[in-house]
């Protein structure tokens, strides 16, 4: 019996530099720059994603796939569900993410929260008889959401690279709503994430 295990932030952050290595050893001594998500996800951890609407009303943003067999999706054609066949190691994005540039920084959060799940509970949920573990990024209710939460937070917005790049924007008199939205952008993430991980950092 695989049991849940409890990460503390600290580890999550060594997980996410651990995994940032895995692309390239050197990436955390460069400049803060836009974490390239897509090589991550599929050339260091063969994943495959693949992009199709989950849910009618978008409730469900991404979804990864644990084991082979069948999962749900939402067809607008037919205005109605179907089965798909999946296979293990695939990544399902809902396509309405790609529908606007607005939605970029959800996008990748999104790659990042389902990546996250794949790094700390495949054990838990592979060989479950279940083809998929729904996993709605905007949750953050319980301890696995949580988990994926933070780790694709520290992830997309690894601590080293953030502070390089928010104490120079600090010394040149930038207040924080700007930090924000200057570091937001850098990061290929949202406005709210990256006040979100500054708080954590303690820099808010």
């Amino acid at each position: 019996m695989i049991y849940m295990r409890h990460f503390s932030k600290r580890i999550l952050d060594g997980i996410a530099r651990n995994t940032l290595k895995q692309y390239n050893m050197d990436y955390l001594n460069c400049a803060p720059q836009s974490v390239p998500l897509e090589a991550l996800i599929e050339d260091v951890f063969g994943l495959t994603i693949e992009y199709m609407y989950l849910t009618e009303k978008n409730v469900e943003l991404g979804r990864m796939i644990y084991d082979d067999g069948y999962t749900t999706r939402y067809n607008p054609e037919l205005a109605d569900y179907e089965l798909v066949k999946v296979t293990a190691g695939t990544m399902l994005i809902d396509a309405s993410l790609l529908e606007t540039s607005k939605l970029h920084g959800r996008y990748r959060f999104t790659l990042a929260h389902e990546l996250a799940h794949w790094i700390l509970h495949k054990e838990l949920f592979t060989g479950t008889n279940a083809a998929a573990s729904h996993c709605a990024s905007e949750s953050n209710d319980d301890l696995i959401e949580w988990q994926a939460n933070y780790l694709a937070q520290a992830i997309l917005m690894p601590a080293g690279q953030v502070k390089r790049g928010f104490y120079p924007l600090r010394m040149q008199g930038k207040n924080t709503t700007a930090i924000v939205g200057l570091l937001a952008t850098t990061f290929g993430v949202s406005k709210q994430a990256m006040e979100i991980r500054l708080d954590d950092l303690g820099l808010a």
